[in-house]
């Protein structure tokens, strides 16, 4: 049966004869039929096995570059892979999806994140006026804040306002 995604990669019949002689050449040379079948059945096992873990390597890959930014719409388009749902089944198969789930998470909440502190930077400086230096309480030393008491407070509203400083007249000499 044919891999529906290894679509539009193909291969003559001297390539896999050339493969069959170069991995089974002892296998093909067993002069006893039975020792031969025996022989040439546990390399197709043996070859399945590969195949399925050459599979498992290429979900490993689109996992990868899922992981590194792109979607499975620009993997199709890079790749033979003719829809989207080829490469959620070769990532699944090679048991990277909850790796992938995890790794797209972790990146949409940094992402969140950032805009977020950026926003509240945003709204703090649009908050502070022109010319008004303002230090945000972050920036007091801990230890150095406290709570005034009644009798600061009041001490506070009684003080006494600057005296303005007076302009020199006009015509004044």
């Amino acid at each position: 049966m044919k891999d529906p995604t290894t679509e539009g990669y193909e291969v003559s019949t001297a390539e896999i004869d050339g493969m069959v002689r170069n991995l089974c050449g002892y296998a093909l040379g067993e002069p006893q039929p039975l020792h031969r079948y025996l022989d040439l059945t546990h390399q197709q096992v043996l070859f399945e096995g590969m195949a399925e873990a050459l599979r498992s390597e290429r979900g490993k890959a689109l996992a990868a570059l899922l992981i590194a930014g792109a979607t499975a719409e620009q993997i199709v388009e890079r790749t033979n892979l003719t829809k989207a749902l080829d490469v959620t089944k070769l990532v699944r198969a090679a048991g990277e999806a909850e790796h992938v789930k995890q790794a797209l998470s972790a990146a949409a909440n940094a992402k969140r994140k950032a805009v977020a502190e950026a926003k509240k930077q945003a709204a703090a400086t649009k908050a502070m006026k022109p010319g008004v230096k303002r230090t945000a309480l972050a920036e007091i030393p801990p230890g150095t804040r406290r709570v005034l008491t009644a009798d600061e407070l009041k001490a506070l509203t009684r003080a006494p306002a600057r005296p303005k400083k007076k302009r020199a007249s006009a015509g004044a000499d």
